[in-house]
């Protein structure tokens, strides 16, 4: 368990790093990387004026460092583990349960609800075009993100991983990589940020 959680810790250290800093290996997914910081210090300047900002930063502090592990492995394998997933859906039912945010039953079925259109927007997709266009891995992943944000979070997680992939996809073009549509890219990270963002950003979309 704890040599586990020390090479995804360092994996995790060195994406990051590689990202943060334009390396060629993992420069398509700067936009991630920055994503994540700047989610971050956008947390850490309202945390001030937040009356329950310990909770808030430490659901932040899980939430991110979940998120950054999920996009260094998918990043490098194609994959996102089940455990982090589990971890992931985990944290969500506790926020919700401690912040008050919905019901729990509400914020499940919300969870159902998404998991539903994940699931039927993949087959749709493969009975269309003959292939897989989105792992399920994905869709588990956001089936635990609603847990976190609930339906009202998702238009956000969605439009910022769009655009965030569309931004890897240019960079990656632009270095003389040849992409079609049966290409895979890795879709988890850019997930990742869309949820790190519609949460950070959860009070100010809510009016609160």
């Amino acid at each position: 368990m704890i040599v586990a959680l020390r090479k995804t810790s360092g994996r995790t250290g060195r994406f990051l790093g590689r990202a943060l800093a334009w390396r060629a290996s993992d420069r398509a997914h700067a936009v991630v990387a920055w994503g994540l910081v700047a989610g971050a210090v956008w947390l850490a300047a309202g945390l001030p004026d937040d009356p329950v900002w310990p909770e808030a930063a430490l659901a932040g502090l899980y939430l991110v460092a979940l998120l950054a592990a999920i996009c260094a492995i998918d990043a490098r394998y194609g994959i996102i583990p089940d455990g982090l997933v589990a971890a992931l859906g985990a944290g969500g039912l506790l926020q919700t349960l401690l912040a008050g945010q919905a019901g729990l039953v509400e914020r499940g079925l919300e969870a159902l609800t998404v998991l539903a259109a994940g699931t039927l927007l993949r087959a749709s997709y493969r009975r269309l075009r003959g292939f897989d266009g989105l792992g399920f891995g994905d869709v588990k992943f956001v089936t635990a993100a609603a847990l976190w944000v609930g339906l009202q979070g998702m238009p956000t997680l969605l439009l910022v991983a769009v655009f965030s992939a569309a931004v890897s996809l240019v960079i990656l073009r632009a270095e003389g990589h040849e992409l079609d549509g049966r290409q895979a890219i890795s879709f988890g990270p850019h997930l990742a940020v869309g949820l790190w963002l519609a949460w950070v950003a959860g009070p100010l979309l809510n009016g609160v």
